[in-house]
């Protein structure tokens, strides 16, 4: 266990104050033993993975930080049982290779399988939920499985979001049979898409915000009035941009202090160097009221603040 350890030393966007506490568990024990001495000490616990899509405070956390790097990886037949702290993008080239099909359009989104499953991660029509058949958690008491139904997942939302105490240890897919030369063309052909976007070197999460999912506009008159204002043929997926009313609001190169919005993209918010949890944090708050203002639409984030 290290102690004082900076947090922005494993987040996407660099930013981050020191955890009074900070370990890695490599094993589900190891995992459980950190919570249960955490439990004891009466100390504030959370668990992480790559750092992907986190905005630590920059005073800190006043706790302990649990990073999740449980990496077992079985593959039987068309069954695949992977360790929640295995690299997604890793564990993709991995089936593609094998000619295991079902995962190869969501390469190139950043940090592990355990993230992916906590925000539903997804991109170009396809998500994490997809080929999931099962999960397990450490729920605070005991290891279970919970079947894909029990996850409650939506667009970016699942059961743990809401129980936080539930931990992902490992997670269960069944995929179809492919050409391995086919699948990794895939990944290889999304990855420079995705590329496009976000700059391999640039510090950001990815998407900032989540996109609109338009059949949950709430009211009918609000829908309405909305889908008056956009052009139809930028809802893919039964999903409208967030980059696109971001961009209709001015918001491609604005910033605050050294927390910038790509001029290239609306939605992609970067630490052009030195930026504080602070400055997103105004950052987004200003995004948000512009787009409400405007649009009449709230704006929610993909990331996670700690």
């Amino acid at each position: 266990m290290k102690l004082n350890y900076y947090l922005r030393k494993l987040t996407t966007l660099k930013i981050g104050g020191p955890a009074k506490y900070f370990t890695n568990v490599k094993s589900e024990r190891e995992l459980i033993e950190a919570i249960e001495w955490a439990r004891k000490s009466k100390v504030r616990w959370y668990v992480i993975g790559e750092g992907s899509n986190l905005i630590p405070d920059d005073k800190g956390f006043d706790g302990l930080i649990i990073k999740n790097e449980i990496k077992n990886l079985k593959i039987s037949s068309d069954k695949v049982f992977v360790g929640a702290g295995n690299n997604l993008l890793k564990v993709i080239c991995r089936l593609n290779k094998l000619g295991l099909a079902g995962m190869e359009k969501i390469a190139g989104i950043p940090g592990t399988i355990g993230g992916a499953i906590y925000g539903s991660a997804g991109a170009y029509g396809k998500e994490i939920k997809d080929n999931l058949v099962r999960i397990k958690i450490f729920d605070g008491n005991r290891t279970k499985w919970l079947s894909k139904k029990e996850c409650r997942f939506k667009y970016r939302e699942s059961i743990f979001k809401i129980r936080r105490d539930w931990i992902v240890l490992a997670a269960e897919f069944k995929l179809k049979s492919g050409n391995p030369k086919e699948l990794c063309k895939i990944s290889k052909e999304i990855i420079k898409l995705r590329e496009q976007k976000y700059w391999p070197g640039l510090l950001c999460p990815g998407s900032f915000f989540k996109n609109i999912v338009v059949e949950e506009i709430w009211p009918a008159v609000l829908k309405k009035k909305f889908l008056s204002k956009i052009p139809k043929e930028k809802i893919f997926y039964g999903k409208f941009p967030s980059g696109y009313l971001l961009e209709m609001i001015g918001a491609k190169g604005m910033k605050c202090g050294k927390i910038k919005v790509a001029e290239h993209h609306g939605n992609l918010i970067y630490n052009s160097g030195h930026g504080k949890s602070e400055e997103i944090i105004k950052l987004a708050k200003i995004l948000k009221n512009k787009v409400k203002k405007n649009f009449g639409i709230n704006l929610e984030e993909e990331v996670q603040y700690l």
